[in-house]
Protein backbone atom coordinates (compact mmCIF):
# COMPACT_ATOMS: atom_id res chain seq x y z
CA UNK A 1 0.00 0.00 0.00
CA UNK A 2 1.46 2.88 -1.20
CA UNK A 3 2.00 5.85 2.30
CA UNK A 4 -0.05 8.70 0.77
CA UNK A 5 -3.60 8.40 1.62
CA UNK A 6 -6.27 10.77 -0.22
CA UNK A 7 -8.10 10.57 3.00
CA UNK A 8 -8.34 8.65 5.74
CA UNK A 9 -11.70 7.12 4.84
CA UNK A 10 -12.96 6.45 1.50
CA UNK A 11 -17.21 6.59 0.73
CA UNK A 12 -18.27 5.17 -2.60
CA UNK A 13 -21.86 6.35 -2.88
CA UNK A 14 -23.60 9.73 -2.19
CA UNK A 15 -26.83 8.65 -0.83
CA UNK A 16 -28.48 8.37 3.08
CA UNK A 17 -25.98 6.32 4.07
CA UNK A 18 -22.72 7.97 2.44
CA UNK A 19 -23.49 11.23 2.85
CA UNK A 20 -24.62 10.29 6.84
CA UNK A 21 -21.43 8.66 7.66
CA UNK A 22 -19.26 11.45 5.66
CA UNK A 23 -21.10 14.34 7.66
CA UNK A 24 -20.55 12.49 11.21
CA UNK A 25 -16.60 11.65 10.40
CA UNK A 26 -15.88 15.00 8.89
CA UNK A 27 -17.50 16.69 12.00
CA UNK A 28 -15.27 14.64 14.02
CA UNK A 29 -12.34 15.86 12.15
CA UNK A 30 -11.95 12.93 10.23
CA UNK A 31 -10.22 13.48 6.28
CA UNK A 32 -13.57 12.20 4.22
CA UNK A 33 -13.25 11.39 0.29
CA UNK A 34 -16.49 10.63 -1.03
CA UNK A 35 -16.64 9.24 -4.51
CA UNK A 36 -20.14 9.15 -6.56
CA UNK A 37 -21.03 8.71 -10.09
CA UNK A 38 -20.74 11.82 -12.58
CA UNK A 39 -23.23 14.04 -13.04
CA UNK A 40 -26.22 13.44 -15.16
CA UNK A 41 -26.48 9.72 -14.11
CA UNK A 42 -29.46 8.45 -13.54
CA UNK A 43 -30.42 9.31 -9.74
CA UNK A 44 -31.76 6.40 -6.92
CA UNK A 45 -35.37 5.90 -7.59
CA UNK A 46 -37.28 6.41 -3.90
CA UNK A 47 -40.88 7.17 -3.13
CA UNK A 48 -39.39 10.03 -1.18
CA UNK A 49 -41.19 9.39 2.07
CA UNK A 50 -39.09 10.04 5.46
CA UNK A 51 -40.70 8.55 7.88
CA UNK A 52 -40.16 9.98 11.80
CA UNK A 53 -37.97 7.80 12.88
CA UNK A 54 -36.08 8.95 9.91
CA UNK A 55 -36.50 12.15 10.24
CA UNK A 56 -34.83 11.58 13.55
CA UNK A 57 -31.98 10.75 12.06
CA UNK A 58 -31.14 13.44 10.27
CA UNK A 59 -28.41 15.59 11.19
CA UNK A 60 -29.51 18.63 9.16
CA UNK A 61 -32.99 20.71 8.91
CA UNK A 62 -34.59 18.75 5.83
CA UNK A 63 -37.54 21.19 5.68
CA UNK A 64 -36.67 23.28 2.89
CA UNK A 65 -37.21 19.89 0.62
CA UNK A 66 -40.10 18.98 2.68
CA UNK A 67 -42.98 19.38 -0.02
CA UNK A 68 -45.86 17.88 2.22
CA UNK A 69 -46.76 16.71 5.85
CA UNK A 70 -48.96 13.87 6.68
CA UNK A 71 -50.69 13.08 9.60
CA UNK A 72 -53.16 10.47 7.94
CA UNK A 73 -52.84 7.48 5.68
CA UNK A 74 -55.42 6.39 3.67
CA UNK A 75 -55.61 2.35 2.52
CA UNK A 76 -57.19 -0.10 1.12
CA UNK A 77 -57.48 -3.93 -0.12
CA UNK A 78 -57.10 -3.74 -3.57
CA UNK A 79 -59.45 -0.53 -3.80
CA UNK A 80 -61.75 -2.35 -1.50
CA UNK A 81 -62.56 -1.54 2.22
CA UNK A 82 -61.21 1.90 2.15
CA UNK A 83 -59.64 3.33 5.68
CA UNK A 84 -58.15 6.60 6.96
CA UNK A 85 -55.66 6.22 8.98
CA UNK A 86 -55.27 8.73 11.39
CA UNK A 87 -52.69 9.59 13.70
CA UNK A 88 -52.19 12.57 16.51
CA UNK A 89 -49.07 14.22 14.46
CA UNK A 90 -47.39 14.05 11.46
CA UNK A 91 -46.01 10.38 10.57
CA UNK A 92 -44.38 11.10 6.92
CA UNK A 93 -42.79 14.02 5.10
CA UNK A 94 -42.87 14.02 1.45
CA UNK A 95 -39.93 14.76 -0.43
CA UNK A 96 -38.27 14.59 -3.87
CA UNK A 97 -35.62 12.47 -3.47
CA UNK A 98 -33.09 13.96 -5.64
CA UNK A 99 -33.57 17.11 -3.68
CA UNK A 100 -33.63 15.56 -0.57
CA UNK A 101 -29.95 13.82 -1.72
CA UNK A 102 -28.64 16.96 -2.82
CA UNK A 103 -29.67 18.90 1.26
CA UNK A 104 -27.90 16.01 2.36
CA UNK A 105 -24.70 15.45 0.05
CA UNK A 106 -24.46 19.39 0.10
CA UNK A 107 -24.35 19.18 4.30
CA UNK A 108 -21.92 16.97 4.37
CA UNK A 109 -19.27 18.78 2.23
CA UNK A 110 -20.01 22.18 4.12
CA UNK A 111 -18.48 19.89 7.02
CA UNK A 112 -15.59 19.17 5.03
CA UNK A 113 -16.02 15.77 3.06
CA UNK A 114 -13.94 16.03 -0.19
CA UNK A 115 -15.97 14.30 -3.24
CA UNK A 116 -14.56 13.60 -6.54
CA UNK A 117 -15.82 11.86 -9.40
CA UNK A 118 -15.73 7.77 -9.98
CA UNK A 119 -15.98 6.68 -13.25
CA UNK A 120 -16.85 3.31 -12.66
CA UNK A 121 -15.16 0.88 -10.29
CA UNK A 122 -12.96 -1.72 -11.88
CA UNK A 123 -10.88 -2.67 -8.81
CA UNK A 124 -10.66 -2.50 -4.77
CA UNK A 125 -7.46 -3.64 -2.87
CA UNK A 126 -6.57 -4.10 0.58
CA UNK A 127 -3.64 -4.42 2.28
CA UNK A 128 -2.63 -4.53 5.71
CA UNK A 129 -2.95 -0.67 7.11
CA UNK A 130 -5.54 0.43 4.19
CA UNK A 131 -7.97 -0.17 0.89
CA UNK A 132 -7.64 1.59 -2.78
CA UNK A 133 -10.05 2.03 -5.29
CA UNK A 134 -9.63 2.14 -8.90
CA UNK A 135 -12.26 3.73 -11.27
CA UNK A 136 -12.83 2.65 -14.72
CA UNK A 137 -10.54 5.25 -15.86
CA UNK A 138 -7.52 4.22 -14.32
CA UNK A 139 -7.03 7.03 -11.33
CA UNK A 140 -7.05 5.33 -8.11
CA UNK A 141 -8.02 6.27 -4.74
CA UNK A 142 -6.13 5.44 -1.16
CA UNK A 143 -7.30 5.55 2.67
CA UNK A 144 -7.12 3.47 5.46
CA UNK A 145 -10.74 2.62 5.68
CA UNK A 146 -13.73 2.39 2.83
CA UNK A 147 -17.17 2.76 3.51
CA UNK A 148 -19.51 1.41 0.55
CA UNK A 149 -22.74 2.72 0.36
CA UNK A 150 -23.06 2.44 -3.35
CA UNK A 151 -26.52 0.76 -3.18
CA UNK A 152 -28.32 -2.29 -4.50
CA UNK A 153 -25.98 -3.07 -6.81
CA UNK A 154 -23.04 -2.31 -5.06
CA UNK A 155 -19.80 -2.64 -7.48
CA UNK A 156 -17.61 -2.33 -4.03
CA UNK A 157 -19.57 -6.00 -2.72
CA UNK A 158 -19.54 -7.44 -6.19
CA UNK A 159 -15.68 -6.85 -6.44
CA UNK A 160 -15.10 -7.73 -2.44
CA UNK A 161 -17.29 -10.42 -1.80
CA UNK A 162 -18.87 -11.42 -5.26
CA UNK A 163 -22.71 -11.28 -6.21
CA UNK A 164 -25.46 -11.48 -2.69
CA UNK A 165 -28.05 -13.84 -2.17
CA UNK A 166 -30.91 -13.76 0.03
CA UNK A 167 -34.39 -12.02 0.05
CA UNK A 168 -34.79 -8.47 -2.25
CA UNK A 169 -38.10 -6.90 -2.69
CA UNK A 170 -38.28 -4.82 -5.86
CA UNK A 171 -40.34 -1.45 -6.52
CA UNK A 172 -41.58 0.49 -9.61
CA UNK A 173 -42.71 3.96 -9.71
CA UNK A 174 -43.14 7.09 -11.98
CA UNK A 175 -44.65 10.80 -11.64
CA UNK A 176 -47.74 11.99 -12.37
CA UNK A 177 -47.74 16.04 -13.28
CA UNK A 178 -50.37 17.67 -10.57
CA UNK A 179 -52.62 18.93 -13.64
CA UNK A 180 -53.10 15.23 -15.14
CA UNK A 181 -54.64 14.18 -11.65
CA UNK A 182 -57.99 15.62 -11.93
CA UNK A 183 -60.10 17.33 -9.65
CA UNK A 184 -59.68 15.09 -6.67
CA UNK A 185 -55.52 15.76 -5.22
CA UNK A 186 -54.89 12.22 -3.38
CA UNK A 187 -53.27 12.14 0.21
CA UNK A 188 -51.29 9.28 1.21
CA UNK A 189 -52.11 6.25 0.08
CA UNK A 190 -51.39 2.61 -0.01
CA UNK A 191 -53.44 0.20 -1.76
CA UNK A 192 -52.34 -3.31 -0.25
CA UNK A 193 -52.84 -6.57 -3.07
CA UNK A 194 -53.02 -3.95 -5.71
CA UNK A 195 -49.53 -5.52 -6.40
CA UNK A 196 -49.28 -9.13 -5.96
CA UNK A 197 -47.67 -9.43 -2.89
CA UNK A 198 -47.27 -6.19 -1.76
CA UNK A 199 -49.34 -2.54 -2.01
CA UNK A 200 -49.40 0.37 -4.79
CA UNK A 201 -48.34 3.89 -3.60
CA UNK A 202 -49.66 8.00 -4.27
CA UNK A 203 -46.93 9.93 -2.05
CA UNK A 204 -48.43 13.71 -2.81
CA UNK A 205 -45.46 16.00 -3.76
CA UNK A 206 -47.07 19.67 -4.34
CA UNK A 207 -46.20 19.71 -8.37
CA UNK A 208 -46.89 16.13 -8.63
CA UNK A 209 -47.63 12.47 -7.55
CA UNK A 210 -44.96 9.84 -7.01
CA UNK A 211 -47.37 6.61 -8.27
CA UNK A 212 -45.51 3.36 -7.41
CA UNK A 213 -45.91 -0.58 -6.73
CA UNK A 214 -44.18 -2.54 -4.34
CA UNK A 215 -43.49 -6.26 -4.01
CA UNK A 216 -42.05 -7.64 -0.81
CA UNK A 217 -40.17 -10.71 -3.16
CA UNK A 218 -38.94 -10.61 -6.32
CA UNK A 219 -38.84 -14.10 -7.26
CA UNK A 220 -42.31 -14.87 -6.61
CA UNK A 221 -44.33 -11.14 -7.69
CA UNK A 222 -42.10 -9.37 -9.76
CA UNK A 223 -43.42 -6.13 -10.72
CA UNK A 224 -44.06 -4.00 -14.25
CA UNK A 225 -44.74 -0.75 -15.79
CA UNK A 226 -48.12 -2.27 -17.14
CA UNK A 227 -49.28 -3.06 -13.74
CA UNK A 228 -47.69 0.76 -12.70
CA UNK A 229 -49.56 2.52 -15.38
CA UNK A 230 -53.29 0.95 -14.84
CA UNK A 231 -52.86 1.37 -11.32
CA UNK A 232 -52.40 5.06 -12.14
CA UNK A 233 -55.28 5.03 -14.48
CA UNK A 234 -57.16 3.66 -11.75
CA UNK A 235 -56.39 5.55 -8.94
CA UNK A 236 -55.72 9.18 -10.98
CA UNK A 237 -57.21 8.95 -14.12
CA UNK A 238 -54.04 9.03 -15.98
CA UNK A 239 -51.38 7.25 -16.98
CA UNK A 240 -49.41 10.21 -18.38
CA UNK A 241 -46.26 9.05 -15.78
CA UNK A 242 -42.65 10.46 -16.73
CA UNK A 243 -39.25 9.20 -14.89
CA UNK A 244 -40.52 5.54 -14.76
CA UNK A 245 -38.13 3.03 -13.20
CA UNK A 246 -37.72 -0.02 -11.31
CA UNK A 247 -35.15 -0.93 -8.78
CA UNK A 248 -34.70 -4.23 -6.65
CA UNK A 249 -34.48 -3.35 -2.86
CA UNK A 250 -32.27 -5.77 -0.35
CA UNK A 251 -34.06 -6.14 3.24
CA UNK A 252 -31.47 -9.07 4.24
CA UNK A 253 -29.01 -6.93 6.40
CA UNK A 254 -29.44 -9.95 8.82
CA UNK A 255 -27.93 -12.67 5.90
CA UNK A 256 -25.48 -10.48 4.68
CA UNK A 257 -21.88 -9.83 5.47
CA UNK A 258 -21.08 -6.40 5.98
CA UNK A 259 -18.03 -5.93 6.68
CA UNK A 260 -14.76 -7.47 4.46
CA UNK A 261 -11.25 -6.43 6.22
CA UNK A 262 -11.21 -2.75 5.81
CA UNK A 263 -14.09 -2.25 3.83
CA UNK A 264 -17.75 -1.34 5.88
CA UNK A 265 -21.08 -1.94 3.86
CA UNK A 266 -24.31 0.56 4.39
CA UNK A 267 -27.52 1.16 3.18
CA UNK A 268 -28.85 -0.72 0.45
CA UNK A 269 -25.33 -2.26 -0.22
CA UNK A 270 -25.64 -3.82 3.23
CA UNK A 271 -29.50 -4.97 2.35
CA UNK A 272 -30.29 -2.50 5.29
CA UNK A 273 -34.21 -1.65 4.29
CA UNK A 274 -37.37 -3.39 5.63
CA UNK A 275 -39.35 -5.50 3.76
CA UNK A 276 -43.06 -4.34 5.05
CA UNK A 277 -43.20 -1.09 2.96
CA UNK A 278 -39.55 -1.57 1.47
CA UNK A 279 -38.26 1.76 3.36
CA UNK A 280 -35.07 2.11 3.15
CA UNK A 281 -33.67 5.70 4.36
CA UNK A 282 -33.88 4.91 7.80
CA UNK A 283 -32.41 1.84 7.55
CA UNK A 284 -29.56 3.81 5.15
CA UNK A 285 -29.28 6.35 7.86
CA UNK A 286 -28.71 5.07 10.48
CA UNK A 287 -26.39 2.07 8.96
CA UNK A 288 -23.84 4.97 8.11
CA UNK A 289 -23.86 6.71 11.25
CA UNK A 290 -23.15 3.10 13.00
CA UNK A 291 -20.19 2.68 10.83
CA UNK A 292 -18.54 6.23 11.05
CA UNK A 293 -19.15 5.67 14.64
CA UNK A 294 -17.09 2.01 14.31
CA UNK A 295 -14.71 4.22 13.30
CA UNK A 296 -14.47 6.41 15.75
CA UNK A 297 -13.93 4.39 19.12
CA UNK A 298 -14.26 6.75 22.75
CA UNK A 299 -15.76 9.96 20.27
CA UNK A 300 -11.95 10.24 19.21
CA UNK A 301 -11.51 13.08 16.65
CA UNK A 302 -8.85 10.75 14.86
CA UNK A 303 -10.26 7.93 13.16
CA UNK A 304 -9.07 4.70 14.19
CA UNK A 305 -5.51 4.05 12.82
CA UNK A 306 -4.66 1.57 15.34
CA UNK A 307 -7.51 -0.43 15.34
CA UNK A 308 -7.70 -3.58 13.39
CA UNK A 309 -9.89 -4.29 11.08
CA UNK A 310 -11.16 -6.98 13.16
CA UNK A 311 -12.29 -4.50 16.23
CA UNK A 312 -13.70 -2.14 13.46
CA UNK A 313 -16.04 -4.70 12.37
CA UNK A 314 -16.98 -5.70 15.60
CA UNK A 315 -17.91 -2.74 16.40
CA UNK A 316 -19.40 -2.02 13.72
CA UNK A 317 -22.06 -5.05 13.87
CA UNK A 318 -22.25 -4.54 17.49
CA UNK A 319 -23.58 -1.22 16.83
CA UNK A 320 -26.38 -2.04 13.93
CA UNK A 321 -27.01 -5.39 15.50
CA UNK A 322 -30.47 -4.43 16.87
CA UNK A 323 -31.70 -2.92 13.71
CA UNK A 324 -29.87 -6.52 11.85
CA UNK A 325 -32.59 -8.04 13.80
CA UNK A 326 -35.64 -6.12 13.44
CA UNK A 327 -34.69 -6.24 9.70
CA UNK A 328 -34.73 -10.34 10.19
CA UNK A 329 -38.46 -9.77 12.36
CA UNK A 330 -40.19 -7.39 9.63
CA UNK A 331 -39.68 -9.81 7.15
CA UNK A 332 -41.38 -12.70 8.77
CA UNK A 333 -43.98 -10.16 9.74
CA UNK A 334 -44.13 -8.93 6.04
CA UNK A 335 -44.13 -12.72 4.80
CA UNK A 336 -47.17 -13.43 7.19
CA UNK A 337 -49.26 -10.12 6.50
CA UNK A 338 -49.04 -10.53 2.38
CA UNK A 339 -49.39 -14.30 2.27
CA UNK A 340 -52.62 -13.88 4.47
CA UNK A 341 -54.28 -10.75 2.45
CA UNK A 342 -57.33 -9.20 3.25
CA UNK A 343 -56.97 -10.88 6.63
CA UNK A 344 -53.42 -9.44 7.61
CA UNK A 345 -55.53 -5.73 6.60
CA UNK A 346 -58.53 -6.71 7.92
CA UNK A 347 -56.10 -6.86 11.44
CA UNK A 348 -54.83 -3.54 10.72
CA UNK A 349 -58.67 -1.83 10.45
CA UNK A 350 -59.53 -3.32 13.42
CA UNK A 351 -57.46 -3.94 16.03
CA UNK A 352 -53.94 -2.13 15.13
CA UNK A 353 -54.86 1.03 13.57
CA UNK A 354 -54.80 3.34 16.45
CA UNK A 355 -51.21 1.64 17.86
CA UNK A 356 -49.89 1.09 14.51
CA UNK A 357 -50.26 5.24 13.90
CA UNK A 358 -49.07 6.17 17.31
CA UNK A 359 -45.81 4.19 16.71
CA UNK A 360 -44.86 6.06 13.50
CA UNK A 361 -46.34 9.02 15.25
CA UNK A 362 -43.40 8.53 17.81
CA UNK A 363 -40.47 7.52 15.58
CA UNK A 364 -40.67 4.15 16.42
CA UNK A 365 -39.32 1.07 14.56
CA UNK A 366 -42.37 -1.93 14.22
CA UNK A 367 -40.72 -3.82 16.80
CA UNK A 368 -40.55 -0.97 19.13
CA UNK A 369 -44.54 -0.56 18.39
CA UNK A 370 -45.28 -4.13 19.90
CA UNK A 371 -45.09 -2.14 23.02
CA UNK A 372 -47.47 0.53 21.65
CA UNK A 373 -50.06 -2.93 20.94
CA UNK A 374 -49.81 -4.48 24.54
CA UNK A 375 -50.33 -1.07 26.08
CA UNK A 376 -52.38 1.47 22.76
CA UNK A 377 -51.86 4.76 24.09
CA UNK A 378 -48.54 4.90 25.71
CA UNK A 379 -46.01 5.88 22.77
CA UNK A 380 -47.86 9.16 21.52
CA UNK A 381 -45.87 11.66 24.31
CA UNK A 382 -42.84 9.53 23.94
CA UNK A 383 -40.24 11.56 21.56
CA UNK A 384 -39.18 10.30 18.36
CA UNK A 385 -36.45 7.25 18.75
CA UNK A 386 -37.04 7.26 22.39
CA UNK A 387 -36.52 3.01 22.36
CA UNK A 388 -32.89 3.64 20.68
CA UNK A 389 -29.95 1.81 22.09
CA UNK A 390 -27.48 3.62 23.62
CA UNK A 391 -25.19 3.02 20.65
CA UNK A 392 -28.15 4.05 17.90
CA UNK A 393 -28.14 7.49 19.62
CA UNK A 394 -24.64 7.85 19.29
CA UNK A 395 -24.70 11.64 17.82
Amino acid sequence: MVAALDAEVLIVGAGPAGAAAGLDLARAGVSVLMLDRPDGSPGKPCAGGVTIKALARFRVDIGPVVRESVSAIDMSHAGRWPDRFEAPRTVCLMTHRPELDRLHRDAAVAAGVQSATLHGLAQVAQSGDGVSVTGKDGRVFRARWLIAADGAHSPVRRLVLGQPEGVTAVAIEGLLDRALCGADWPGMQLDFADQPGGYGWLFPKGDHVNVGLYSRNVRRHGVSRERLLDYARRRLGSDQLTCVQGYPIPVNADQRRITAGRVLFAGDAAGMAEALLGEGIYGALLSGQMAAAALLPGGLSSVAKASSATEVASRYEMLISSWRREVRVIRQLARAFYRTLPGGYALLRLGLHRPLMQGFAAGLTLVESKRVWLSPGTAADKPPGYRQTSGERRG
